[in-house]
Order: structure tokens, then sequence, then C-alpha cells
């Protein structure tokens, strides 16, 4: 825990410096319960903002196992616990893990769009996040990144309200609606940022 709060601060610490850096809602994630943190994903700083823009929970992100074989970045992913995932077909150990963790009381980050997208364009949500939310009986809190990543830009982090999968929970789901489950979660993320890129995105 040590060791992630010293990444965590500077981190923040070279953020205020390179971008201005502004988080709203911060109030929405809860202190305690399951949940799972979803973003949009346009450039490979967005993990970086995740982790500096909440402060009141430990973030367990995801990443793709490629990233590990880099060196310097995959120690550090290593350090701070970052949990290594097939894009394609995550082991049923990778699964396990990450429910683990968030029953733990661990916050899961995860980006559902499965890969960096376009600027002016969001890529379909993967089923994984709905798989996660339903498993570990988790709730979903939308984060919306919304910058033009340049340097000496705003970025602006919108913390949406908790979306509360109750229903989820407490009734069996087929695995064929985990694609338009994923999409809803997602839509709450993509409507956060139409609604606040105003004056950041042309």
């Amino acid at each position: 825990m040590k060791f992630y709060n010293f990444i965590c601060s500077i981190l923040s610490f070279l953020i205020s410096i390179i971008f201005r850096f502004e988080v709203q809602g911060q109030e929405n994630l809860p202190n305690e319960g399951n949940i799972i943190l979803i973003a949009n994903h346009k450039s490979f700083l967005d993990p970086v903002f995740m982790l500096v823009a909440i402060k009141n929970r430990r973030i367990i992100p995801v990443a793709k196992k490629e990233l590990f074989k880099i060196p310097v970045l995959g120690y550090l992913m290593r350090k701070i616990e970052v949990i290594p995932i097939d894009r394609e077909k995550p082991g049923i150990s990778t699964v396990k893990e990450i429910l683990r963790q968030i029953k733990s009381g661990r916050v899961l980050g995860i980006f559902p769009e499965g890969t960096r997208s376009n600027m002016q364009v969001f890529m379909p949500a993967k089923p994984g996040v709905a798989m996660f939310a339903i498993k570990s009986k988790s709730n979903v809190v939308p984060m919306s990144i919304i910058t033009t990543y340049k340097p000496f830009s705003k970025v602006k982090v919108v913390i949406g309200e908790t979306v509360n999968l109750k229903h989820y929970h407490i009734n069996k789901v087929p695995k064929t609606e985990y694609d338009s489950i994923a999409q809803d979660l997602m839509n709450h993320v993509i409507k956060n940022y139409e609604k606040n890129k105003s004056g950041i995105i042309k």
C-alpha cells in the first residue's frame, strides 16, 4: 500500500505540472462496497489519470499482458499489482484473481472498450465488465476522461453517480445479455463525456 501511495503521489505531481487537472464528482465513489470503475480509453495516459483522480479507494487496474514485457514499466505495474490480462481470451485464474480483488475491498479499474479508441468515436463495450460486475455483485461507477492529451491542456475527469446493478445480482443473467449490459454501462461514460466536453474538445 505504501508503494502504491508513493507512486500515486509522484504521478499526481507530474500530472499537475504537465496538465491542468480537474476532478468532478469525487463524492460519487463510495468509500466501501464492491465497486467497478469504468472509463473511456483514448490514450495510454488514461490509467494514470484514473489512479490520480481517485483518493478514497485503492484502484486495481487491469492491463494487457504485453505491457508487462516492457522494462521498468512492467516492474512498476507488478509493484502496484496491476492485473495482466489476455484481452482475447482471459484465463480462469485471471478472472478469479480479479473477482478476489474486488471482494477484498479494492476497486477494479477497467476500460470497457478493451483498447484505445479514436478521439472522435467510442468503441463498443466488451462483455467482460458486465461479467465481472455480475459475478462479484458489484455496482459500477462511470468515469469520463475529457482532454486532448496535449501538454498543458485541461484534463477534466468526471466521476458519475453509481449505477446500481442489484437487479442483475439477484436474478440469473444469461451470458448472451452481457454485451448489452456492458454497453448500457458504457453509455453512462459517453453521456457524461458529451455533457462536459464543451470548451475542452472541439
